[in-house]
């Protein structure tokens, strides 16, 4: 279940640290371009033409146009490389997962601070009109992104930052938040942003705008993939996140004061914008494809200003490619955790919990369980939706349906449910302000339809065919090296 020590060693504790390892374990997991890409839809279009493949490496593109920086993609598009990133081995399940994630989430490790001239964001320091983030890598996802641009740059309308890692501190409590909110390059030192009304950042900023007064906000892009789980953590406005970025390294995250803003941001960071959102300058930002795979509406989105950038001097920026693997799996195992723990209080025979790709990691929940009595599978469900409000459907399953498998899971709806007495429906619920489903979409609704299903076996249910001995079966043993290489192949 874990990594081997010397693997575990090599883990590191930044991003291409973390890309050292798999070069050096899994080198099937990473490719590299070398040729020249274009950051307007060629790249997102490489990594599409994989997925369709059902391909999830990291890509690492050397040679953006237009940029001298690597652009790093996909490191979240593999549950394994996730677990990994822990210490996991690479066949950990997803219930080994949640219950390790769990255990960290329970036990945070305050961060560390360490002077600017050992910070490796700090190797590269540019301020004033030295500010021009059109020379990170920025990509171009989808065909019809897009926003309002500044004078002069209209040939980069559509270019987002999609995994940087916004952080602010709550102006009453000084605690420290992060959370990745989407920018929209609109000029040199200019960003549009788009923060979701149930954001931790949101109450942040509306805080300081009571007040007039600008929100301080630093923006670390290239992190070690076990700091960005930490970082995504579903915990109170009131805990740090860094703590729990520390309690997934396994250490204590370093962190740096910010040059220009009074932020602190994590010290082996590829790269950092440190920046100031505008209190009263809102502009359209958008349309985007979002994680739902449909279009986010243009809105009025509040302006930001970049005043300085720092960096690594062999810097590399991280993107995320909105909408697919990388980005939906990142978001789906932080959310394991606190499902199953809201679950585990509705009924102690809940075993785990999975938010399947298939649902865009949001959408959809399965729950598996040993049913001690009837009823309990709905307040599982119940539960689940308590947890998490973007939940739309939740089905809960015996504890011999392998969760992590649609297929599975449908038989067992197929089989197990009479919907008439073993699903109920909630009208009128909140959910996510993008679900395409919502009651009015076009105008950002966030109110849904919930449905909750019991496809557990019921007492009647007639006996299910079986054959002894199959898990003792031993392929290697009967069919020797043909089976072996099959296996390979």
């Amino acid at each position: 279940m874990a990594l081997p020590p010397e693997q575990r060693a090599e883990l590191g504790k930044d991003l291409q640290s973390f890309l050292r390892f798999l070069e050096t374990y899994y080198p099937n997991e990473i490719l590299r371009v070398k040729k020249e890409v274009d950051p307007i839809f060629e790249a997102t279009a490489t990594l599409w033409r994989l997925e369709k493949e059902h391909r999830f490496p990291v890509v690492i593109f050397d040679n953006i146009k237009g940029s001298d920086i690597p652009c790093v993609t996909n490191v979240h598009a593999s549950f394994p490389r996730l677990a990994m990133a822990l210490g996991l081995g690479i066949d950990a399940t997803p219930r080994d997962f949640i219950l390790e994630y769990m255990e960290r989430e329970d036990h945070g490790i305050e961060p560390v601070f360490v002077d600017r001239d050992s910070a490796p964001c700090k190797e590269v320091v540019l301020t004033g009109d030295e500010v021009d983030v059109f020379k990170l890598p920025m990509l171009k996802y989808h065909e019809l992104d897009s926003g309002q641009m500044d004078p002069g740059y209209e040939q980069h309308r559509g270019r987002y930052i999609t995994l940087g890692y916004e952080i602010m501190k709550d102006p009453d409590t000084g605690i420290r938040n992060a959370g990745i909110y989407r920018l929209q390059a609109k000029g040199r030192n200019k960003f549009g942003i788009q923060i979701s009304e149930t954001a931790h950042g949101h109450y942040i900023m509306q805080k300081n705008l009571k007040h007039g007064r600008p929100t301080e906000m630093a923006v670390a892009i290239g992190l070690h993939p076990a700091v960005e789980l930490g970082f995504l953590s579903f915990t109170s406005i009131d805990v740090d996140e860094f703590a729990m970025a520390g309690a997934m390294l396994g250490e204590p995250l370093e962190m740096v004061k910010c040059e220009t803003i009074d932020v602190e941001v994590p010290a082996n960071a590829e790269i950092v914008l440190e920046c100031e959102i505008h209190p009263t300058e809102r502009e359209p930002e958008a349309p985007f494809g979002e994680y739902p795979g449909t279009y986010g509406p243009e809105r009025n989105n509040p302006v930001v200003y970049v005043k300085a950038i720092t960096m690594r001097r062999n810097a590399h920026y991280q993107s995320s490619f909105v909408g697919h693997w990388d980005n939906l799996l990142l978001s789906g195992v932080t959310r394991n955790s606190m499902i199953y723990k809201a679950c585990r209080l509705a009924s102690g025979g809940v075993r785990a919990v999975y938010v399947p790709p298939s649902g865009r990691c949001r959408y959809l929940c399965y729950v598996q369980m040993e049913k001690l009595i009837e009823g309990d599978p709905k307040n599982a469900a119940m539960a689940a939706f308590a947890a998490d409000p973007f939940l739309k459907y939740v089905v809960v399953v015996d504890d011999d349906v392998d969760i992590t498998s649609d297929s599975e899971v449908w038989h067992a709806i197929a089989q197990r449910v009479r919907f008439h007495q073993d699903a109920f429906v909630v009208t009128h619920a909140r959910g996510s302000p993008l679900d395409p489903a919502s009651y009015d979409p076009a105008g950002g609704s966030h109110l849904v339809t919930k449905v909750g299903i019991d496809a557990t076996r019921k007492a009647d249910f007639p006996l299910e065919i079986s054959t002894p001995g199959v898990d003792q079966v031993d392929l290697d043993a009967l069919f020797g090296d043909l089976w072996k290489q099959t296996r390979k192949d």
